[in-house]
């Protein structure tokens, strides 16, 4: 066995299998690769040229070592750093083979002896789906990959890697079917799997054919975190309470202290008679843009909303729909948990070959399970 090498290194990859034998090379992005060098080198000459700037200046014997020095020398190192960690992340890669049978795995390290294995298709159990969120200062993205699944990560083979969700189903269908194996997505319970034959179902055609797996029979009430509002042509399901991202509670008391603090500095500036800096005002108004803009999230809300034909989640602000997004109930194929692990939370999917709607991000995953076999019964008619 190999020493642990990472599931894959791209953002963006598509194993081509149409003409055999087939290569593809599984590495970090050449543009980040290249920027991140780029930008590295410019920290690093800018720092050298400040260190140098301030050692041949007049008087530097009354300048403060930690106001020039200091700082000189932590922009070199950052620039350092950010030319090594560059380099060293686009030389390592993966090269995968296949010729209809076998996988060859070459795998190249920064450091150390490339290491090579083969492992035929059969050992394989089948093409999983799956999403790592990706947290990147105040926004996050979704990598959506798709890759063979073998019980030895080191075997793992990447199929498909996007940040783009387009068509990611209907990408991830293709490959079971290409290979005759079953398809596996991550869900509340490990890994779920759907033979290949079944992939173009609904979960109506399922139900009908008594292969969905086990649901519960609805005999336990909601949850005290849901509110059911059941009506003539529709039911509508709110969390009651307020659920807010600790991302957002974190920007908001640094943007909220960030003001405090200028507002001191103003104050003191005012008190010595000192005209206090444009740049002030403007830090100031642009956190008190971010401060409005997380508070109003206080008072958005979603809801579910499951029709005879459909199901759509809505967003609410004061009272009022923001935005929906909906699904055809004879194009759902799957309601799942989906697992997030930048907030280490679950929320519910409700999956199409078309895209994936998710609700309920904030809700304990008990009552999460409790609402999946709920909408789940709704659908089939149960």
């Amino acid at each position: 066995m190999l020493v642990h090498v990472p599931d894959h290194f791209s953002s963006h990859l598509k194993f081509d299998l149409k003409k055999l034998p087939a290569t593809v090379v599984d590495r970090s992005s050449p543009f980040k690769a290249f920027a991140g060098f780029a930008f590295g080198l410019l920290l690093l000459g800018l720092g050298i040229f400040e260190l140098f700037s301030f050692l041949n200046a007049e008087g530097t014997v009354e300048t403060s070592l930690l106001t020039v020095e200091f700082f000189a020398f932590i922009t070199i190192l950052i620039g350092l750093g950010l030319i090594a960690g560059s380099v060293l992340s686009f030389s390592r890669y993966k090269r995968i083979c296949f010729d209809g049978k076998d996988f060859t795995i070459t795998y190249a390290p920064s450091f150390g002896v490339r290491h090579r294995i083969t492992e035929p298709l059969d050992n394989y159990t089948g093409v999983r789906l799956r999403v790592l969120f990706i947290q990147t200062g105040l926004f996050n993205r979704n990598r959506y990959i798709i890759d063979l699944y073998h019980r030895d990560s080191d075997k793992i083979i990447p199929l498909y890697i996007s940040t783009n969700n387009k068509n990611i189903r209907r990408i991830w269908e293709n490959y079971a079917r290409m290979f005759k194996l079953p398809a596996l997505s991550v869900g509340d319970r490990g890994l779920v799997q759907r033979e290949y034959t079944d992939l173009d179902k609904s979960l109506q055609d399922l139900a009908a054919n008594g292969k969905l797996p086990f649901i519960a029979s609805g005999k336990f009430p909601a949850p005290e975190t849901l509110n059911i509002e059941e009506k003539k042509d529709k039911t509508i399901i709110r969390p009651v309470g307020v659920y807010w991202d600790i991302f957002s509670s974190l920007f908001l008391f640094i943007a909220i202290s960030a003001i405090f603090v200028l507002l001191t500095g103003s104050v003191y500036l005012t008190i010595r008679g000192t005209a206090v800096p444009l740049k002030y005002w403007a830090t100031g108004a642009i956190l008190l843009f971010v401060v409005v803009y997380y508070l109003l999230r206080l008072f958005r809300s979603y809801q579910l909303e499951i029709y005879a034909d459909k199901v759509l989640v809505a967003e609410t602000q004061f009272g009022k729909t923001q935005k929906q997004d909906c699904v055809p109930a004879e194009k759902i194929e799957n309601i799942e948990l989906s697992y997030n692990p930048t907030i280490d939370r679950y929320s519910l999917a409700v999956i199409s070959d078309d895209k994936i709607i998710t609700f309920g991000g904030r809700l304990p995953v008990n009552d999460l399970l409790w609402l999946k076999d709920f909408v789940i019964r709704k659908l089939i008619g149960n």
